[in-house]
């Protein structure tokens, strides 16, 4: 529990620092900045292909079953505890590549002391989160395309689990959405 509270403050920072406008000169220090939502026209474009594309995303491996699912839920071994997963997690083969699920670009990728590593691409309005990695294969800046390895998932005592989370850049500030529905089903 205490790595997925590492985990989301990880992601909200590295978002927010992507969007913090910077200071305009003269401003006073410490003054509080609102989160830049401006995009170029690429990244509107890039957001509306990424919206279209609801439902028919392809998984981030190529083989694996979704083992926990977004929102809160019972744990699966402590009773009457819940936990919150931000997004989905994925059981999958050891060592597999964990794959982009649109183009875009890297925005960060940062370490989890204990928990791996994560990628962050942005898609527009939209940031994909691949988490649980042992080792990335993009870096910050990078651009990338649909089902492009972005790293090899992590295996420790619980397996080869692949995390996945969408967020949501609003006017209210970041939204978590649930990945699933996003995802192709056959």
């Amino acid at each position: 529990e205490s790595q997925r509270k590492e985990l989301d403050a990880a992601i909200r920072k590295a978002i927010e620092a992507e969007l913090k406008p910077k200071p305009k000169p003269g401003a006073k220090p410490g003054a509080p900045a609102k989160l830049d939502l401006s995009m170029t026209p690429e990244a509107k474009e890039l957001n509306t292909d990424f919206e279209k594309n609801k439902g028919k995303l392809p998984w981030p491996v190529e083989k694996g079953v979704i083992t926990s699912r977004f929102g809160k839920q019972p744990h699966p071994v402590l009773p009457g505890i819940t936990i919150e997963n931000n997004g989905i997690d994925i059981t999958t083969e050891k060592n597999a590549s964990v794959r982009a699920l649109f183009r875009g670009e890297v925005s960060s990728v940062i370490v989890i002391p204990g928990a791996g590593k994560a990628v962050i691409v942005s898609h527009g309005a939209y940031r994909t989160v691949y988490s649980n990695l042992r080792e990335v294969s993009v870096a910050k800046g990078q651009k990338v395309e649909t089902k492009q390895n972005v790293g090899t998932v992590l295996t420790d005592e619980n397996g080869s689990v692949a995390h996945v989370e969408l967020w949501k850049i609003t006017p209210d500030g970041l939204v978590k959405v649930d990945p699933g529905p996003w995802l192709f089903r056959d």
